[in-house]
């Protein structure tokens, strides 16, 4: 028995044994082929996933290769945004393509009537600038023509109108810049006597306790002796040409006008004569009374009064201050009339 239990010992396997040692390798094997197959069925569903992509979209080109069915589709969901922005960029550009032609065939009758308005308005300015052209050139025949004519009546009338004018006639209104002696200059003259001279000569005379009365008078006297003087010159003028109060008949006009061109020579040589030179010595009937100083001032004031009253009286018609109209003002020894008058 015992050697039976032996030999059964030693040659037949224990189950237990052999369920022990053989459980191990079997699960091993177990895991190995899960991996096995788990390896195996991503290549393929990768595959799957591409010949899907394919048969969808027909590019074989840009598939992704050996990818995931979520990277695949975050892929193509990326493509398909790019294409819809494409899309509607493409879309705004046809739209913006259509209004632009749109706008101009709306804008192509407008122009054509624009054109049209433009040639009408050109054909309008033609015809506009032809008439003026014609009126201007009608009004340069009718100025020429005035010309010659006002050319032909200032040869007749020159001679007498600048006769005129230079002797100060009065039937004309004109005066010559030129004539130092014409009535515009000789109240500069008497304006210039009365505001810048007098002044500083009565100062002087009221100095040396002067009467203002005499000075007065002096003055007066001095254009009253000047315009009796020029008158008895200017009959004498009229005497040499005829003109007396016993002659008979009418005067010739060229004979009124060389006596008064005559006068006017007498006035000019008075002008450029020395002032001091006119007055008769003595023209006071007492000098002696009076200092040198003072005698000075009466003498300037004298002079300048004799001499402007020489002038004023050859003038046409003659002038002098208008002595009744005296308004002295605030100052007695204002003694000069503002203006002064024809006579």
């Amino acid at each position: 028995m015992s050697g039976m239990e032996q030999n059964t010992s030693s040659t037949g396997p224990n189950p237990g044994e052999n369920q022990q040692q053989t459980g191990e390798p079997e699960s091993g094997t177990n895991i190995q082929d899960t991996e096995s197959n788990q390896n195996d069925a991503e290549p393929q569903q990768a595959r799957m996933a591409t010949e899907l992509a394919v048969s969808v979209t027909g590019d074989t080109k840009n598939i992704p290769v050996s990818k995931t069915p979520a990277e695949i589709k975050t892929f193509y969901e990326e493509k398909l945004h790019e294409a819809r922005s494409a899309l509607k960029q493409k879309d705004e550009e046809l739209k913006s393509v259509k209004d632009r032609l749109r706008n101009e065939e709306t804008m192509k009758p407008s122009c054509r009537r624009c054109e049209q308005h433009e040639r009408e308005h050109k054909e309008s300015m033609t015809e506009m600038e032809t008439f003026y052209k014609e009126k201007l050139q009608e009004a340069r025949s009718a100025l020429k023509q005035k010309e010659e004519e006002l050319k032909s009546f200032k040869d007749r009338v020159a001679p007498d109108l600048a006769l005129s004018i230079k002797t100060g006639d009065t039937d004309t209104d004109t005066e010559s810049m030129n004539n130092p002696v014409s009535k515009t200059k000789l109240t500069e003259m008497y304006n210039k006597l009365k505001l810048l001279q007098w002044p500083k000569i009565k100062d002087h005379l009221k100095s040396n306790a002067v009467s203002r009365e005499f000075t007065r008078d002096l003055s007066q006297k001095m254009f009253r002796d000047a315009a009796e003087e020029m008158e008895r010159k200017k009959k004498q003028i009229d005497e040499v040409f005829g003109l007396t109060e016993n002659s008979s008949g009418l005067t010739p006009q060229k004979v009124k006008e060389f006596r008064q061109l005559t006068i006017h020579s007498l006035q000019m040589n008075l002008y450029h004569r020395r002032k001091e030179d006119l007055l008769q010595s003595p023209f006071l009937d007492d000098e002696a009374q009076y200092s040198q100083d003072v005698m000075v001032n009466f003498r300037l004031l004298a002079s300048e009064c004799y001499w402007l009253g020489s002038l004023m009286a050859l003038n046409n018609p003659p002038l002098q201050p208008d002595w009744e109209n005296i308004s002295p003002g605030m100052d007695t020894w204002d003694i000069f009339p503002r203006d002064i008058k024809s006579v």
